[in-house]
């Protein structure tokens, strides 16, 4: 049966933190006009430090920053205020912290608000001897198009293999990836498999050893233009 490692294995993985035992960690994108409006709200009856590291494509640290909230309490960071024109300014923001945390999410494009996300769940630190999964939709139907960041939010080298399947089950597109510490990656499908009323489905995402987090971006569906979404947890 799947399962986690115990807490004192998830301080090891976590290391660099200090004495932080939750870790959490998401996508961001600050290139051009695009932000991204971070809430940080604290669940924990008493007094939590944190610190929250945002980091480049290619795992570069281009800034962070530490504090501490009491019971309930909230900060807010806006990432276009430290990392804006900076090359390579998306990827994974981590947080670790000795609580726990609700992250809200506000991405925004030219100062409009076009998706919002919460992350409330950690980074899951695996059993080594078990391969993962994590799973995501996906569509390319009609003017719909997706992109997806594989992130490594660890300070090792990790490797998973991503596979697009279509609507009938069929794999229209797979690849592995070998990522260091802290670096990302991303894929727009539209590219690679196109358009077609069978291209949606499930993209699927194989790790072992080390997880790695998913974002996707969805575009020409309507609303603000821009969809994004955050995927930590796998689903086996």
């Amino acid at each position: 049966m799947k399962h986690v490692l115990a807490v004192g294995v998830l301080v090891v993985f976590i290391g660099a933190a200090g004495a932080a035992q939750h870790h959490y960690a998401f996508y961001y994108n600050t290139l051009g006009e695009r932000d991204l409006e971070i809430s940080l709200i604290s669940t924990v009856p008493e007094m939590s430090q944190y610190t929250i590291s945002v980091h480049d494509a290619y795992g570069t640290e281009i800034w962070s920053y530490s504090g501490t909230l009491g019971p309930g309490a909230s900060d807010v960071v806006s990432l276009h205020n430290y990392v804006a024109g900076i090359p390579h300014a998306w990827g994974v923001v981590t947080l670790d912290a000795t609580g726990r945390f609700l992250i809200g999410l506000e991405y925004s494009v030219g100062g409009a608000l076009v998706s919002t996300d919460t992350v409330s769940s950690e980074v899951p630190v695996l059993d080594p001897t078990d391969p993962f999964w994590l799973g995501a939709y996906y569509t390319q139907v009609r003017e719909a198009s997706t992109a997806y960041v594989v992130m490594n939010p660890w300070n090792a080298t990790v490797t998973c293999t991503v596979t697009a399947f279509n609507s009938l089950g069929a794999v229209v597109h797979k690849r592995e990836f070998t990522l260091g510490p802290y670096e990302s990656e991303d894929v727009g499908l539209t590219s690679i498999v196109g358009h077609g009323s069978l291209l949606w489905g499930l993209l699927n995402v194989r790790m072992e050893g080390r997880s790695v987090i998913l974002g996707l971006e969805y575009t020409g569906r309507g609303a603000g233009g821009l969809e994004v979404e955050n995927v930590t947890q796998y689903y086996y």
